[in-house]
This record gives C-alpha cells, structure tokens and sequence, in this order.
C-alpha cells in the first residue's frame, strides 16, 4: 500500500512537471533567480560560484543569439566557433546522470528548433543550478551572522563568569539587561 501511494504522489509529481512548458519553467526560474540576486544584492554577498554562472548565463544568452542569426544554419563548424565562448564555462553545463558526469554543450544541430529546444533545456539546468547556489550563499550568510552572534553572546558571557546554559535558563528582561554590559 506504501509502494502504492509513494508512486503516485510520484508520478502526480512528474506529471505536473513534464506538463509545464519549458518556456514555463525557465521563465519561473528566471524570476526566482533575478529575485535572489536581489536578494544576495541587498545584503551584500558575494558568491565566486554565483557570479560563475552567471556570467554563463550571460554567455550562453549572447552565443546562441549569435548562432541564431546564421544564415548557413547546417554549417557546423561556423555553430562551433560561435558556441566557442562558452568553453570557459564548461563545467557550469555538467550534469550528473548515472553516477556519469555529462556535459550538455553541444554543436552541430541541423535545424534551429532542435538547436533552441537543447539549449533551453541548458539554460534551464544552469538556472536550476544557479538558484541553488543563490539560496546556499544566502544560507551560508545567514550561517555566518549567526555564528558571530554567538561567538559574540559566548565572549561576554565567558567575560562575565557565566555559561551559556545559564544564560539560556534567564527571562528575556534578564538577558536584555545582561546583554547591556556586554561589549
């Protein structure tokens, strides 16, 4: 009955997934990752790994435009040099499949809705990426102020001869008082 259950909560899951339309989705997530960047913007972190795809993304934007605008669009070789930017940001387009690492750059592609449909789904896979390392440098912001926080809360305490476990058992009005002497 498990079983069951777990697979169609899976496939309702997938179902509603693959129904969306792929324009849908890198939209969706063209806004979350606008909306983060915001975010990271206003309070001031910077994310080496972030910026790494971003810039891809830049990338990947302005070379499929350029590959759009052959006139010869069969010539590969012509795909190939436009699509050559990209190779500074190959790592940014692996995916993991089968504990095999893929990568998604590709060349080559006869018509322009084969070409654009592949590269939507790229662009989709480095904004899922992007979000995701958008909400973990915000995470890891969060982590840090806590962590000072603390390290600061632990070094009046330690000054004043209390523990944190006496700190913890004090009344809100008692640990704003104490919280005064604190330097």
């Amino acid at each position: 009955m498990k079983r069951i259950f777990i697979f169609s909560l899976l496939s309702m899951f997938f179902g509603i997934s693959y129904g969306q339309n792929v324009d849908e989705i890198l939209n969706k997530r063209s806004v979350r990752t606008d909306s983060l960047t915001l975010e990271l913007q206003k309070y001031n972190i910077q994310d080496n790994k972030v910026e790494y795809l971003q810039n891809a993304r830049k990338v990947l934007k302005s070379a499929i435009d350029d590959v759009l605008k052959l006139e010869d669009f069969n010539n590969k070789t012509m795909q190939k040099v436009l699509m050559k930017p990209l190779t500074e940001y190959y790592d940014a387009f692996n995916v993991e499949r089968d504990k095999k690492t893929i990568n998604t750059l590709r060349y080559g592609f006869k018509n322009k809705e084969d070409f654009v449909s592949h590269y939507k789904a790229a662009e989709a896979l480095l904004l899922s990426k992007l979000i995701d390392l958008q909400y973990q440098a915000l995470i890891d912001d969060a982590q840090r102020v806590i962590d000072e926080v603390n390290m600061y809360i632990s070094r009046n305490l330690k000054r004043l001869g209390m523990t944190i476990e006496e700190y913890e058992k004090l009344g809100e009005n008692d640990k704003k008082l104490l919280e005064k002497s604190f330097k």
